[in-house]
């Protein structure tokens, strides 16, 4: 193979790499952004949401696994979407008991 040639190619396949991995530290960032504000926004619609009829309940108190659960029984209750119990959700199993 031809040096010109080679050195093309190799350009080109570093490109691509130096690429991919750029544009995979630019999802990762934008998927942490979302999840931060995902959190965020389920801790404030549960403080509002469940303070109606009880003392908040600490998240690390139940597991995730339990969560959903009683999430799913204080939907009725609480007057929540499924969209903001999900988010809620979201919030509670983050900080659930390990």
């Amino acid at each position: 193979m031809n040096i010109k040639v080679f050195y093309l190619f190799s350009v080109f396949f570093l490109q691509a790499y130096v690429m991919s991995v750029f544009a995979k530290s630019q999802n990762d960032s934008i998927k942490n952004k979302v999840q931060i504000e995902m959190v965020t926004s389920g801790k404030v619609l549960y403080e509002k949401s469940c303070t109606h009829c009880h003392k908040l309940k600490s998240p690390s108190k139940y597991t995730v696994q339990q969560w959903p659960g009683l999430v799913n029984k204080m939907q009725k209750r609480s007057k929540i979407t499924d969209e903001q119990k999900a988010i809620i959700l979201t919030y509670l199993t983050t900080e659930a008991k390990k």
